[in-house]
């Protein structure tokens, strides 16, 4: 039979592509899933290799690597599987794939000859010589793919009958004139035809770990020593990694150098095991010890999958390792499977088991985030944080025939702050009742409810930059009604569908968006649902264009049921300076609207007056939150603090100036994976680059809880929170004294919108498909030394005012 799964995911990112931890390729069907497997008890499987002229020319046209030389390797890298003396596998070159289908040397152009029909049993290792398999066949580029293989065709009993493996003989480097580098490209891509997935052992040590963004054998911050890159320099303080620990199947190879030569050996346990598991001695697992368990989430009953357990040798911790992803074997197939086994373990000696996330991308088994922090797994294994510490370890001695049961679970508190993914997607708005959002996934609107869950929107509107009003039933939408390819706003209902709030240009003219041609575009709306604001279009000077930027004609506008769509202020502009206007945010009750001129100066209107200019009053940059009365208006500044202006008072009356986050108090600065703070000093920084920029998105009805994006391009981004009477605080130190522990690892740095009372919150990572819906109705205060929980925020912010510290009193340090 045809081997159904998607074969070209399942080697084509081999140099910065996806992992998985140790495991089987390809599994069957079913309620109890098995891998296939070569049957093994028929002696050596055959190997058919391609011809061809070369298996790399050199820019000259002459023989780089010649054919003979590509089976040397072919041959070499099967015997690194061959020799794993635990295993019964084994495979070797019988003939050539000409003497067996009759094509001398497999291309681009006749490849489908060889992938969509059985061409007898065995191994085909096809040589790519110049990337047309690859480009012309499997559509991806030779540059950045160097294999893809995959066992194809298996029979009723689940026994591997055929694989292919393509080589890539463009991507060869010219130091590497006798093949010991791509040799490992060959030896891994190998391991996929025998049906090995993907591993996460000690490659990202050697690949991905740098002193800026450290990776650690163990559980950081449990007296645990990271290890760099190989070629990071000792000298400019790193520790780098002997290039021998790369396990061949990590799915990164840099094929320049050593890594290359150190991936073409199978010398570290973990593919021993890998391979042993699938094709077992009789010896194997009598001679061996193995360590099993389930890992569970913090409620102790539901089972999680995707996450990466590692088991390491005390004594030899690097090459004495092995791994396996929860819920390998059964791939999802089965529903949530917790479930892992680490074969081949030294007996008599002592091993640390512990959780980590995959780090790059995944299959077969779909990696997942931690939802906790990573921990080491002891015999008190619990999932309170307070009393299971993440670096509470208990060493588990191997013995040989035997497994040991260590089941682990997640860490993290049943009150308090409640942090949940929710969707692989990009929330635009939360609504002010705290209970319905909004978002869009691959151009696709919806919404999202607590007790309704999703729900797809209509494609006939667009809601890249939609808003919803306090009750979620309304939304600020963009929608082509007419059919002109010309989109305008419009308020969707689920009972009325799409109404148009019209434009200023009666249709016929507009710009480029998100969303395609566009005669103006909403941004925000009240709280009501009666008042929208935005961007608009118009055609000044009756030229029929209408995205002139000297002439005036992209201008803000305001809409309610009475007035219909109008332009705001803007007569004090001198369009010479400015291209356009926009007002993009307004108060809950309508009557404060906020926008910018040309993204680097803030203005607003209040009812509907005179345009005033923020940045030349007081120099602020943005101005996107306001309370329910737009009284209180967050200002970002050029020079990094956040502004309080209230449009009531008069002069400097009228602004509060409530500080920032501070460089290397609050958050790092990171340059290029340095931390300046650690390389300088922090008054160095703080003198060289001022306070930390801040942009502030929301704000609850009263102002007193203000969430922000924090830092720079170069630096980083945090995500940020105010707190009347507490003041500023990175996201990652708000949920850490809490005790958040499902935030640890979710990098919620884009936090976007909070509810009118203060106590729900949504935002996600600044770039990324992940959003989060956070709950912080109830949170914790330490008080007289005992942990209290309080209300947020007016709780909170009476306790702290009676002298209790923010956080639960076991996470403040």
């Amino acid at each position: 039979m045809k081997l159904s799964k998607s074969t070209l995911a399942i080697a084509m990112f081999l140099t910065s592509g996806t992992v998985m931890a140790a495991g089987p390729l390809y599994t069957t069907d079913g309620a109890n899933p098995q891998p296939y497997k070569w049957d093994t008890s028929a002696g050596s499987i055959p190997v058919y290799v391609d011809g061809g002229a070369a298996f790399t020319f050199d820019y000259d046209g002459s023989v780089f690597l010649s054919i003979e030389r590509a089976n040397e390797i072919t041959q070499f890298a099967f015997d690194q599987w061959n020799n794993v003396e635990t295993s019964t596998f084994e495979a070797n070159i019988a003939g050539s794939i000409e003497e067996q289908v009759g094509i001398a040397d497999v291309t681009g152009a006749n490849a489908a000859q060889i992938y969509t029909v059985e061409n007898g049993y065995g191994f085909y290792v096809l040589y790519d010589t110049d990337g047309s398999i690859l480009e012309d066949f499997f559509g991806v580029p030779k540059s950045a793919v160097l294999g893809i293989a995959f066992p194809e065709w298996a029979d009723e009993n689940g026994n591997i009958t055929e694989a292919t493996a393509v080589l890539n003989g463009w991507n060869v480097y010219v130091q590497d004139t006798k093949g010991e580098q791509v040799a490992g490209v060959f030896t891994h891509e190998f391991g996929h035809a025998i049906n090995l997935s993907h591993s996460q052992t000690n490659g990202q040590l050697a690949y991905l770990s740098w002193p800026g963004a450290p990776l650690y054998p163990g559980v950081a911050g449990c007296d645990v020593e990271a290890i760099h890159d190989f070629e990071y320099p000792a000298e400019y303080g790193g520790n780098p990694a002997d290039p021998d620990i790369i396990e061949t199947m990590f799915p990164f190879i840099r094929h320049d150098g050593v890594g290359g030569v150190s991936q073409s050996t199978v010398n570290v346990l973990d593919d021993r095991v890998s391979i042993s598991n699938l094709y077992p001695t009789a010896e194997y697992k009598s001679q061996f010890g193995s360590i099993e368990g389930t890992l569970r989430l913090k409620d102790g009953q539901t089972e999680y999958s995707g996450i990466n357990i590692i088991a390491r040798n005390v004594n030899d911790p690097l090459f004495d390792a092995v791994s396996a992803q929860s819920g390998n074997l059964t791939q999802g197939k089965v529903g949530p499977d917790g479930s892992f086994k680490i074969n081949g373990l030294t007996p008599g000696q002592s091993y640390v088991l512990y959780t980590e996330e995959i780090y790059q991308g995944g299959y077969p088994t779909q990696q997942t985030p931690l939802v906790s922090v990573a921990e080491y797994w002891n015999e008190a294994e619990g999932s309170n944080p307070a009393a299971d510490d993440a670096c509470d370890v208990t060493p588990i001695i191997a013995e040989a025939g035997k497994t040991k049961q260590a089941d682990l679970t997640f860490n993290g508190y049943d009150d308090g702050i409640e942090f949940r993914p929710i969707v692989n997607a990009h929330l635009t708005d939360l609504a002010k009742n705290g209970r319905s959002s909004m978002g869009v996934i691959n151009g696709i609107g919806f919404t999202w409810d607590e007790n309704k869950d999703f729900t797809i929107l209509p494609d006939y509107i667009r809601v890249n930059s939609g808003r919803m009003n306090r009750n979620g039933n309304k939304l600020l939408v963009n929608s082509d009604l007419d059919g002109n390819g010309i989109s305008a706003p419009a308020i969707w209902t689920k009972a009325h569908g799409a109404m148009s709030l019209g434009d200023l240009t009666g249709n016929t003219c507009g710009g480029s968006g998100m969303e395609g041609m566009q005669a103006a575009s909403g941004w925000d709306i009240d709280d009501a649902g009666n008042t929208v604001v935005g961007l608009a279009y118009k055609d000044a000077n009756n030229n029929g264009y209408c995205t002139e930027y000297d002439e005036g004609e992209l201008v803000p506008f305001i809409w309610t049921p009475k007035a219909g769509m109008h332009e705001l202020d803007t007569r004090g502009v001198n369009w010479d300076r400015y291209s356009w206007i926009r007002a993009h945010a307004i108060s809950g009750n309508g009557d404060v609207v906020l926008g910018s001129a040309d993204g680097w100066e803030a203005v607003a209107w209040v009812n509907e007056g005179e345009m005033i200019n923020l940045y030349e009053e007081v120099g602020a940059t943005e101005s996107h939150a306001a309370s329910y009365d737009g009284k209180t208006v967050a200002l970002a500044t050029e020079q990094g603090n956040t502004l309080l202006w209230d449009h009531t008072k008069k002069g400097d009356a009228a602004f509060t100036d409530i500080g920032g986050l501070t460089w290397c108090e609050d958050i790092p600065f990171l340059w290029w994976g340095q931390d300046l703070c650690v390389l300088e000093s922090p008054e160095w920084v703080q003198s060289t680059f001022g306070a930390v920029p801040a942009s502030p998105f929301d704000m609850n009805d009263d102002g007193s809880v203000i969430i922000a994006r924090a830092g720079d391009f170069w630096a980083g981004f945090v995500g940020a929170i105010y707190i009347d009477t507490i003041g500023w605080m990175p996201l990652t130190e708000f949920f850490g004294k809490q005790g958040v522990m499902e935030a640890e690892n979710a990098y919620m740095n884009n936090p976007l919108s909070i509810s009118g009372s203060g106590s729900e919150m949504v935002g996600g990572i600044a770039g990324v498909n992940m959003s989060y819906h956070v709950n912080m109705d109830q949170v914790y205060v330490c008080e007289d030394g005992q942990s209290v929980k309080t209300g947020f925020p007016k709780g909170l912010i009476s306790k702290v005012k009676s002298g209790a510290e923010f956080g639960r009193c076991e996470h403040l340090n």
